[in-house]
C-alpha cells in the first residue's frame, strides 16, 4: 500500500509556501464555507500527466510521481499537480460583483435573492476574480492521485456535494454520496468522462482561518 504524497510533510519555512487560483462555483463555496467540503478533485489536464494515463496505480515517492503499470513495469514523470503540493495555499475564484468599498458573493445569497430580476447581469465570473477580491484561502494538506471511479463514500460526502441519485447506479436503489458526487462531476464534465474513468487529482485542504497570513 502505498502512502498520500507528502502526507505527514510540514515546512520548516513558512515562505517556501506558494499559492495557486482555484475556481469553485457558487455551491461548492457554500459548502466550503459551512465546513462541508474539504476535498476537491481535477482532471490531469497536461500533455505529460495523460502520457501517465494506461497505469494501474500512481504515487509519489517524494521526490517524483510514479506509474506502474499491469504487467508491474514502473516508471518515473517529471509532473507536478497545477494547484500545488501539501502546505501550498489555493485561492478560491468564486463568482462576485464589485460593492461599495468591497465587494458582493454570489454564494452569501438564497436563490430566491438571486432569481429577483434586479440581481441578473450582476455578477462576474469566477474566471475574473483577481487575488484582492478572493476572501476564502485554502492551505493543501494532501494530494493523491486516484481514478475517478475510485472514489468511496466518505470521500464522496468530504466533497460536499451532498446525496444524490442516479437511475440504474447499483442495486441498493438508493441516494448515495458518491452519487450525489458523479452527478455533479458529469454536470461539469460530461458523462463521456465518467465512463472513460479517467486519473484525477484528489486534493484535501483546510480554511485558512487567519487571512492576515495570505500573500495578497
Amino acid at each position: 500500500m502505498k502512502t498520500n504524497f507528502l502526507k505527514d510533510h510540514h515546512r520548516a519555512d513558512a515562505l517556501d509556501k506558494r499559492d495557486y487560483p482555484i475556481l469553485f462555483d457558487y455551491q461548492m463555496v457554500q459548502a466550503i464555507l459551512s465546513g462541508k467540503k474539504t476535498q476537491t478533485r481535477r482532471l490531469f489536464k497536461s500533455p505529460l500527466s495523460k502520457a501517465m494515463e494506461p497505469a494501474f496505480e500512481i504515487w509519489h515517492d517524494g521526490t517524483e510521481w510514479i506509474a506502474r503499470l499491469k504487467n508491474g513495469q514502473c516508471y518515473k514523470y517529471p509532473i507536478v499537480c497545477p494547484y500545488g503540493q501539501p502546505g501550498d495555499l489555493l485561492w478560491v475564484k468564486e463568482t462576485y460583483a464589485p460593492a461599495i468599498n468591497d465587494f458582493a458573493y454570489k454564494a452569501d445569497y438564497s436563490k430566491a435573492v438571486l432569481l429577483e430580476k434586479r440581481n441578473k447581469g450582476l455578477w462576474k465570473p469566477s474566471i475574473h476574480m483577481p487575488k484582492s477580491a478572493s476572501r476564502i484561502w485554502l492551505q493543501i494538506t494532501d494530494i493523491k492521485a486516484q481514478r475517478l471511479q475510485s472514489v468511496d463514500e466518505i470521500e464522496a460526502e468530504q466533497e460536499g456535494t451532498g446525496m444524490g441519485q442516479i437511475f440504474g447506479f447499483d442495486i441498493s436503489g438508493k441516494p448515495s454520496f458518491r452519487q450525489g458526487f458523479f452527478e455533479k462531476w458529469i454536470q461539469i464534465y460530461g458523462i463521456q468522462s465518467y465512463h472513460s474513468n479517467p486519473w484525477i487529482w484528489s486534493i484535501s485542504f483546510q480554511v485558512v482561518q487567519d487571512l492576515k497570513n495570505a500573500p495578497l
